[in-house]
């Protein structure tokens, strides 16, 4: 089952309050394409992010690093029988994502920290991730769920995406069980990032600029992983 894509791009973040992005949104339904998952409304994103035994990525992230890291699986639904394993790789605004499509079973034994079914894939990025997990000593850190909007158009492989209702789990870490997670965020905040290749269209970029919008360093990952706030460590 395991194929490799990969997505190289730059990527740009913000807040907007619900409002203006649902202001937003409507100015793009006219002129853009809703990715085929959007077409019927907002849909779940569910992903298990690993990180080191030192939450290297995590403090990584924290602490502002011009290059980073994060490896995770990510599926859409508990039922999903192929899931995604992603390495995505940023530095400043440019981002590198390899993915690979796993079966359930292997994203499973992933789960359980049995990385070695990695050793059998064809894909260098397998080999790559394998190495990462075992030499770092990562393990399953949190489970960050979310509610996604997108927004494509063809040119410069542009994608737009509205994130709301961020969710996180620490404790119980089993990917396929559909839980109630707890939001981590106050709701009246999305997280507005906008992908493209090489250049901005200009007519999106006019639209943007409507909205007075300050780029931020936001990480969904790390705002799922709250109990740092209070000075703990797990």
């Amino acid at each position: 089952m395991e194929r490799e894509i990969f997505v190289g791009r730059r990527e740009r973040k913000y807040y907007m309050r619900v409002t203006e992005a649902l202001k937003l949104q409507k100015e793009l339904d006219i002129l853009l394409k809703r990715d085929s998952h959007s077409e019927r409304g907002a849909y779940r994103v569910k992903s298990l992010y690993f990180d080191s035994y030192t939450n290297q990525d995590y403090f990584e992230k924290l602490g502002g690093f011009e290059r980073r890291k994060k490896i995770r699986l990510r599926i859409y639904d508990e039922n999903d029988r192929a899931v995604k394993l992603e390495l995505k790789e940023k530095q400043g605004e440019s981002q590198q994502k390899h993915s690979l499509l796993l079966s359930r079973d292997d994203a499973e034994r992933m789960m359980k920290g049995d990385y070695g079914i990695l050793l059998s894939k064809q894909e260098k990025t397998a080999g790559r991730i394998y190495n990462i997990l075992r030499q770092g000593g990562y393990r399953p850190a949190v489970i960050v769920e979310y509610d996604r909007t997108a927004y494509v158009y063809q040119n410069y492989s542009t994608r737009i995406t509205f994130d709301s209702k961020v969710r996180s789990e620490e404790v119980c870490l089993d990917l396929f069980k559909k839980e109630q997670y707890r939001q981590v965020d106050d709701g009246n905040f999305v997280i507005l990032e906008v992908k493209y290749n090489g250049y901005l269209a200009g007519f999106i970029g006019s639209i943007l600029q409507k909205y007075c919008l300050d780029q931020v360093s936001v990480s969904k990952y790390g705002e799922g992983r709250p109990i740092f706030a209070d000075g703990l460590m797990i």
